[in-house]
């Protein structure tokens, strides 16, 4: 197909494009009108416990390192257990989640071969994430001792509740500039897809990809107005016949 022929089968079903962008914008719109922010608060924790020297001094040396960071996977463990989630839940009733809901909203990351313990969590307003982010490093550092024996986990960095940050889900601008894409693509796709289906011998471009044969003369569309003035001029022909017939009889 040339561009011509392109242009003309979008100009034919240029309303099947329209209506498929239009639905695209819509279940955008209707999508972004149920968007829940998400706001994203951390604390970092850090897993490190110094031997102590013959002369009384902590001193971190590899041996220690290396069993701290052979400790950190126990520590991620742990952190998401019920024995921690249910303290929290306990600090704070006000937040009006169960254990098993803490729980969920916890993200654990370490950096490898690092000795810091990130702990992140998403919540619809940044000050119940940073709540629950700060709550469950402080739980854990206070239960630590209790479960495991040591005490060799501290707060690198606490989470602000007074900061104001953007939401990590804010997605929706960038949604409808794809439901836009996404409309014009699907449009042209069902454009043109219609066009390969329709069998049907429409235009002298038809008649020759059917027949193989050039196309030696074609009869353009006539208007039905030119129809009935062209009954109305036959219609009168025959009256205007009869009276001059008339006349020259009476003649």
């Amino acid at each position: 197909m040339e561009l011509k022929e392109y242009l003309s089968v979008i100009k034919k079903r240029w309303w099947v494009l329209v209506l498929t962008v239009l639905v695209c914008f819509a279940a955008a719109i209707v999508y972004n009108m149920k968007y829940q922010p998400l706001y994203r608060a951390s604390v970092d924790l850090i897993v490190n416990e110094p031997s102590i020297t013959s002369t009384g001094q902590a001193q971190v040396d590899s041996s220690s390192i290396e069993a701290n960071l052979k400790l950190i996977n126990t520590y991620k463990k742990i952190i998401t257990s019920d024995s921690i989630t249910k303290l929290v839940v306990e600090r704070h009733p006000e937040l009006n989640l169960t254990s098993t809901q803490v729980g969920d909203k916890l993200m654990i990351d370490s950096t490898q071969n690092t000795q810091v313990i990130n702990v992140s969590v998403e919540a619809p307003s940044y000050e119940t994430a940073a709540t629950i982010a700060n709550s469950t490093g402080n739980v854990f550092i206070s239960q630590i001792p209790e479960i495991m024996k040591v005490s060799n986990v501290s707060v690198l960095n606490a989470a602000d509740p007074n900061r104001s940050p953007e939401p990590v889900n804010d997605h929706r601008q960038m949604l409808i500039i794809l439901s836009l894409v996404v409309g014009l693509m699907l449009g042209f796709g069902i454009v043109f897809l219609l066009e390969y289906l329709d069998d049907s011998v429409k235009t002298e471009f038809d008649v020759e990809n059917a027949l193989s044969l050039p196309v030696l003369a074609k009869v353009e569309r006539i208007a039905k107005s030119d129809l009935k003035n062209q009954q109305a001029n036959y219609s009168g022909q025959p009256e205007e016949t009869s009276v001059l017939r008339t006349a020259n009889e009476q003649r």
